[in-house]
């Protein structure tokens, strides 16, 4: 993703006008226009210092201050320092993807692989230094777990296997389960499911997880979603879903 692209995001994510934000950047000590503003998220002007990006991401709440004043960075650097953070970055993804692979013990999902591939320089480098400045294998585990939930997979929350986790990558079940929610979900028998349990599947064979409300309707297995415009899913045994677990609590304010 290119400064401008990053920028464009940034701005989008925060509901701002051009004008919010330019008043905003004043009130941080920089007088800057809404048409430079606009100008830079349109990549009509290269990427401006790293002091002036910096309060630009302050200014709209942006949780990705460090990516956006890197991405700057990275863009007007030298060639021959483009070229190494880049071999680099590509070698850090190459192993956080065997390190993934062991813990697996298994070849990794498509999903899995897009999202590692998809981080930015930044973000590669912060990963690849914590897993080589961890002092236990814990530590570790730890990483490999962040790096499956921020992918859409699901992931073991206790060492007995008794409740697995994952975040909700879908609005299916708004307005009471935002996307993004975080789950608690607990591998059920499914002949103790009852009408109206929310449950997890992977639809369709993908491996990236959704929520549905579940109803028996005569010899027919209805998966429902309470967001009226999402997929509702029709089965006649359980055999035929791919079936992860109960819903049993979630968490929304992260």
């Amino acid at each position: 993703m290119s400064y401008s692209e990053m920028l464009s995001q940034i701005i989008e994510e925060s509901e701002l006008s051009l004008r919010q934000i330019s008043k905003r950047c004043s009130d941080l000590n920089l007088n800057i226009t809404p048409s430079y503003i606009s100008q830079l998220k349109n990549g009509k002007l290269p990427p401006p210092s790293e002091e002036v990006s910096l309060v630009l991401a302050k200014a709209c709440g942006s949780k990705n201050q460090a990516q956006l004043v890197f991405q700057g960075y990275m863009e007007k650097a030298p060639e021959l320092v483009k070229e190494y953070m880049l071999a680099s970055s590509a070698l850090n993804k190459i192993m956080l993807q065997t390190l993934c692979q062991t813990d697996n013990d298994g070849p990794l999902s498509t999903e899995f692989k897009k999202h590692i591939e998809s981080m930015d320089v930044l973000s590669t480098l912060d990963l690849t230094s914590r897993f080589v400045n961890a002092e236990d294998s814990s530590s570790a585990r730890e990483l490999i777990r962040d790096i499956t939930l921020a992918s859409g997979e699901v992931v073991k929350a206790d060492a007995n296997g008794q409740m697995t986790n994952m975040f909700s990558s879908d609005d299916c079940m708004a307005p009471l389960i935002p996307s993004h929610a975080y789950l608690y979900i607990l591998p059920t028998r499914t002949e103790l499911l009852k009408n109206r349990d929310i449950i997890a599947i992977y639809p369709e064979g993908r491996k990236i997880p959704t929520l549905r409300r579940l109803f028996f309707m005569g010899d027919q297995i209805l998966l429902i979603p309470d967001n009226k415009n999402e997929q509702i899913f029709i089965f006649h045994s359980f055999d035929d879903i791919d079936y992860i677990g109960k819903l049993v609590a979630y968490k929304i304010d992260l």
